[in-house]
């Protein structure tokens, strides 16, 4: 019989491993993508969800930690929008309701952002209050 620490090990590495392939699929279908795909990569434009602020399920924030670390050890350090593509994937796996988001950080020179929520909370590219918001995608 395995002990609880190593039953909960298993899990971890596999959505670590899920992880790093998500953001390795995101990264090679962001350089084969044209600009103007993009977007909807990220899923169909949407109005913000108006619902206040929940604490996200448990599952989420795990697909979270995991594409925001595997993104830290990737020798290629996948960016905001990578890691943004890599969560949706993950969640919509896990049939896990979420939106992603761009945003603008700033205009000259011109800097966006990508980040993913679940409940209102982001899980990757937060904090996100240096950023306006532009588009949501469910």
């Amino acid at each position: 019989m395995r002990s609880p620490a190593r039953r909960g090990l298993l899990p971890r590495a596999a959505i670590n491993l899920e992880a790093v392939v998500a953001l390795t699929r995101a990264s090679i279908t962001l350089r084969m993508s044209q600009e103007s795909q993009i977007p909807r990569l990220l899923g169909q434009p949407a109005a913000p969800a108006q619902d206040p602020p929940a604490r996200p399920e448990l599952e989420a924030n795990l697909v979270g930690w995991a594409v925001i670390r595997a993104a830290r050890l990737l020798p290629w350090h996948p960016t905001c929008l990578p890691q943004a593509l890599a969560a949706k994937a993950m969640l919509v796996r896990r049939g896990i309701s979420f939106e992603s988001h761009l945003g603008v950080i700033q205009t000259a020179p011109f800097k966006a952002h990508a980040w993913v929520t679940v409940a209102g909370t982001p899980i990757v590219g937060g904090p996100t209050h240096h950023a306006t918001r532009v588009a949501t995608f469910h």
